[in-house]
């Protein structure tokens, strides 16, 4: 149940970062909303492995709660891919795709050292470069930087009310 409403987390829409609230082309809008979510579900999951991985002693309970979440986004896949879920080849691309953005999603939420603010601008310059926009506006790549944050924050916060 805990897995399936952070699940619902991802889904959810966030206007704050929809195309036409950033003023991106029309033409990226399409590939910009299937990023999106590939990532808010890459970032959920990464909530999850770094509350397994966490030294603090967190509750046992956050591991079954990631192989859940792991089954609904790796097997089941998603509405948008139900119908082929059961093709392993696209399975295992979804699963592909899915941890190249947790690795991705890992830097920009525990870079290395550095200049924060350089590796957070060039870390949503980067995102946009994937859906071919080359975004150069430093207020919109910090408003979408600081989007992650507050996502990654959203995620953690729900896992840890979710198992009080």
């Amino acid at each position: 149940m805990i897995a399936a409403s952070l699940h619902q987390m991802a889904e959810k829409d966030a206007p704050q970062v929809a195309p036409e609230t950033l003023g991106l082309p029309e033409a990226v809008h399409a590939p910009f909303r299937e990023k999106l979510f590939l990532y808010r579900e890459a970032n959920v999951l990464l909530a999850l492995m770094d509350l397994v991985n966490s030294s603090d002693g967190r509750d046992p309970l956050f591991e079954l709660v990631l192989g859940e979440y792991e089954r609904i986004i790796f097997r089941e896949l998603s509405d948008h891919l139900a119908e082929l879920s059961d093709h392993p080849i696209l399975r295992a691309d979804r699963r592909q795709s899915v941890m190249a953005a947790v690795q991705d999603l890992n830097l920009r939420m525990h870079p290395p050292i550095g200049n924060k603010f350089d590796i957070a601008r060039d870390w949503s310059r980067n995102w946009f470069a994937g859906i071919g926009h080359n975004e150069m506006n430093p207020a919109r790549l910090e408003h979408f930087s600081w989007f992650w944050s507050d996502e990654y924050t959203a995620a953690q916060k729900a896992l840890e009310a979710a198992v009080r």
